[in-house]
């Protein structure tokens, strides 16, 4: 039983999978103490051995306090149930053996001992999860509401919300109490939930045919790695999971498509979003590199910038084979040294990209600065200098006019190019906003109690106004406003009190 166990502990730092790769020094630490337990163990001195069941126990113990503070912490690593099965099975076998003579007895714990280190991982991982799933539905979503109707619907949260995604049949809301739970958009009916106790939910990734939702969980005890777990947007069914660097969450290097979750570290990995396997891999040419920037996706494709000596752009990789699609590069005068930054930024549906390239003197008549169709890379729109591109608002990026901090004009560019004027009069000071294929929708006149949804459409119709009940206690943080199948959904996040309702206006 101690020579398993102490097997058990050396290969558990070792493990694919651990939801703790990051902090790989300390269990690794602690497989050194059960490895010493064993040799110790060994010796023909009965003090030397006994000193090494001491250690073992020692081992032990710190082993199964990482688990339970991994467990309470929401995020356990397949690596750290093994290590605390392994160190316990090290200290029995020492403390309660007179000999190294094999027994029945001994065998039958050491078969024991291997068969609970091949059960903790999957034993551990549910005693850190609440989930509830629902079956499959065999229709398609409602479609998203260009204006509300005259239906409000209301759902209180457990917890402050964090977070909230359109995806499935409506939305997925993040709380901080280390769960997602998915909302019905008609009528705001609960539908399924994923949570972790005493994790933190960093990030909510949808793909962009709304189908799969990626929920980065972080805890407190491990800062520098989080568990990234996919789920089926319609049931909540959990497809796979895989430990991240958390920097590449925090500084959104991860994008979903319709079938691939591609991750940017020192090269473009792509995995299948049904399976988790690994699909393709890709790095820049030899003498070019992909400068840092926010990864944007198309629908169909993960978009990488490129820098070559002489040339900057961006390149479309197909989501399934990684092949290159298109490219649109700049010639420049990079001789100077001069940084050069390459910025796209996709829409919420990943239909279009809005591209910058600043810095470094371009050859005339390039395009430095222009919306892209993701899939053929046909430019939609050229530069409106000076006004400022935004894309990450919704199906329909946005063109702002400003002077200082203040927006003086705000217009709408829909897909063929035109653009249409938006009026801001009814509320000036922006909130939060989002954009429809046809409407733009702002929130303003926050009172801690009440907001306003103002909705303009590019039919040229004045603006037309519905207040939203948002009751809640606590400081009050950001206001999200998320078009959705089925409703336009608000929520307020907040700290402390009671947490304000997620509010849906259905269509």
């Amino acid at each position: 039983m101690t020579v398993v166990g102490g097997l058990c502990a050396v290969a558990a730092p070792f493990l694919p999978g651990g939801a703790t790769r990051a902090d790989g020094v300390a269990l690794a630490g602690y497989a050194g103490g059960v490895v010493l337990a064993v040799l110790l163990g060994l010796a023909r001195s009965r003090r030397v051995r006994v000193a090494g069941g001491v250690v073992g126990v020692l081992a032990a113990g710190a082993a199964v306090v990482r688990l339970v503070l991994d467990v309470t912490g929401g995020v356990p690593g397949a690596d750290t149930a093994v290590l605390a099965v392994g160190a316990l099975g090290v200290a029995v076998g020492l403390l309660g053996s007179t000999s190294w003579r094999p027994r029945p007895v001994g065998v039958l714990a050491a078969v024991a001992v291997l068969a609970a280190a091949v059960a903790s991982p999957v034993v551990v991982d549910r005693a850190a999860t609440r989930a509830e799933t629902r079956d499959a539905r065999d229709f398609a979503p409602e479609p998203v509401p260009a204006r509300p109707g005259g239906r409000q619907w209301s759902w209180q949260p457990p917890a402050d919300v964090t977070d909230v995604a359109a995806a499935g049949h409506g939305v997925v809301v993040a709380t901080a109490d280390g769960a997602v739970t998915a909302l019905d958009g008609p009528d705001g009916r609960r539908q399924w939930a994923y949570a972790r106790p005493g994790a933190h939910v960093r990030d909510v990734l949808v793909s962009t045919d709304g189908e799969a939702v990626a929920v980065a969980f972080g805890s407190a005890g491990d800062t520098r790695s989080n568990l990234l777990v996919v789920l089926d947007a319609d049931t909540g069914a959990e497809r796979f999971r895989r430990v991240v660097p958390a920097v590449l969450v925090q500084t959104r290097q991860v994008v979903v498509t319709t079938r691939t979750l591609a991750i940017r570290d020192d090269a473009y990995t792509a995995y299948d979003l049904g399976t988790g396997e690994e699909r393709w891999r890709w790095s820049p040419p030899d003498g070019c590199t992909s400068p840092f920037s926010l990864l944007a996706r198309g629908r169909t494709a993960v978009l990488a910038p490129v820098q070559c000596p002489g040339e900057v752009g961006l390149l479309a990789l197909d989501e399934v084979t990684g092949g290159e699609r298109w490219r649109h590069e700049v010639a420049v005068d990079d001789s100077a040294g001069e940084r050069i930054d390459v910025l796209p930024t996709s829409t919420s549906d990943g239909a279009a990209v809005w591209l910058r390239i600043v810095g470094g003197p371009a050859a005339p008549g390039s395009v430095t600065s222009g919306m892209f169709d993701t899939g053929t890379g046909a430019l939609l729109a050229g530069p409106h200098a000076p006004w400022w591109p935004r894309a990450d608002v919704g199906v329909t990026p946005l063109l702002e006019q400003q002077e200082g901090a203040e927006v003086e004009a705000l217009s709408a560019l829909d897909p063929t190019g035109a653009s249409h004027p938006l009026d801001l009069a009814l509320c000036p000071l922006r909130s939060a906003d989002a954009t429809t294929a046809s409407t733009y929708l702002r929130l303003c006149g926050d009172t801690g109690r009440d907001v306003t949804l103002v909705v303009q459409a590019w039919d040229g119709s004045p603006p037309t106004s519905v207040p939203v009940r948002l009751d809640g206690s606590g400081s009050r943080q950001d206001l999200h406003l998320v078009p959705a199948p089925g409703a336009i959904v608000v929520a307020r996040g907040t700290s402390g009190g009671t947490p304000a309702p997620v509010v849906g206006l259905s269509g």
